[in-house]
Protein backbone atom coordinates (compact mmCIF):
# COMPACT_ATOMS: atom_id res chain seq x y z
CA UNK A 1 0.00 0.00 0.00
CA UNK A 2 1.45 2.73 -0.70
CA UNK A 3 1.68 6.59 0.69
CA UNK A 4 -0.95 8.17 -1.50
CA UNK A 5 -3.36 5.10 -0.92
CA UNK A 6 -2.94 5.64 2.83
CA UNK A 7 -4.15 9.29 3.03
CA UNK A 8 -6.95 8.37 0.29
CA UNK A 9 -8.37 6.01 2.98
CA UNK A 10 -7.63 8.41 6.02
CA UNK A 11 -10.06 11.08 4.36
CA UNK A 12 -12.74 9.06 3.93
CA UNK A 13 -12.69 8.61 7.74
CA UNK A 14 -15.15 10.91 9.45
CA UNK A 15 -13.01 13.98 11.15
CA UNK A 16 -12.15 12.93 14.79
CA UNK A 17 -11.04 9.48 13.41
CA UNK A 18 -8.51 11.59 11.52
CA UNK A 19 -7.13 13.75 14.32
CA UNK A 20 -6.79 10.51 16.09
CA UNK A 21 -5.00 9.43 12.64
CA UNK A 22 -2.73 12.45 12.62
CA UNK A 23 -2.10 12.42 16.66
CA UNK A 24 -0.69 8.97 16.69
CA UNK A 25 1.49 9.75 13.68
CA UNK A 26 2.36 13.09 15.61
CA UNK A 27 3.33 11.26 18.65
CA UNK A 28 5.55 8.53 16.83
CA UNK A 29 8.09 11.24 15.13
CA UNK A 30 11.56 11.30 16.43
CA UNK A 31 11.93 14.22 18.87
CA UNK A 32 14.61 15.05 17.04
CA UNK A 33 12.55 16.23 14.15
CA UNK A 34 12.00 19.59 14.62
CA UNK A 35 10.00 22.76 12.84
CA UNK A 36 12.21 25.14 11.14
CA UNK A 37 10.88 28.80 11.51
CA UNK A 38 11.12 31.08 8.93
CA UNK A 39 13.36 34.59 9.49
CA UNK A 40 9.52 35.98 9.31
CA UNK A 41 8.27 33.81 11.95
CA UNK A 42 10.75 34.32 14.21
CA UNK A 43 10.13 37.94 13.79
CA UNK A 44 6.87 37.72 14.48
CA UNK A 45 7.07 35.22 17.27
CA UNK A 46 9.47 37.86 19.10
CA UNK A 47 6.99 40.56 18.47
CA UNK A 48 4.36 38.76 19.79
CA UNK A 49 6.24 38.12 23.00
CA UNK A 50 7.15 41.80 23.52
CA UNK A 51 3.80 42.69 23.38
CA UNK A 52 2.73 40.34 25.84
CA UNK A 53 5.69 41.31 28.15
CA UNK A 54 4.66 44.90 27.85
CA UNK A 55 0.91 44.25 28.43
CA UNK A 56 0.10 40.89 29.76
CA UNK A 57 -3.45 42.02 30.52
CA UNK A 58 -4.10 41.42 26.41
CA UNK A 59 -3.65 37.77 26.60
CA UNK A 60 -6.53 35.25 27.17
CA UNK A 61 -6.82 32.43 29.01
CA UNK A 62 -7.28 28.72 27.33
CA UNK A 63 -11.15 29.16 28.97
CA UNK A 64 -11.55 32.49 27.40
CA UNK A 65 -10.66 31.78 24.36
CA UNK A 66 -12.61 28.71 23.99
CA UNK A 67 -15.40 30.20 25.14
CA UNK A 68 -15.09 33.13 22.67
CA UNK A 69 -15.13 30.28 19.92
CA UNK A 70 -18.18 29.02 20.89
CA UNK A 71 -19.81 32.30 21.38
CA UNK A 72 -18.72 33.07 17.55
CA UNK A 73 -20.08 29.80 16.79
CA UNK A 74 -23.25 30.59 18.25
CA UNK A 75 -23.15 27.63 20.55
Amino acid sequence: MSVDDVINLIVTLPAHDQLRVVQAIWDQLPSEIGIELSLEQKLELDRRWAEYQANPDICLTEDEFRNRIRAARGQ
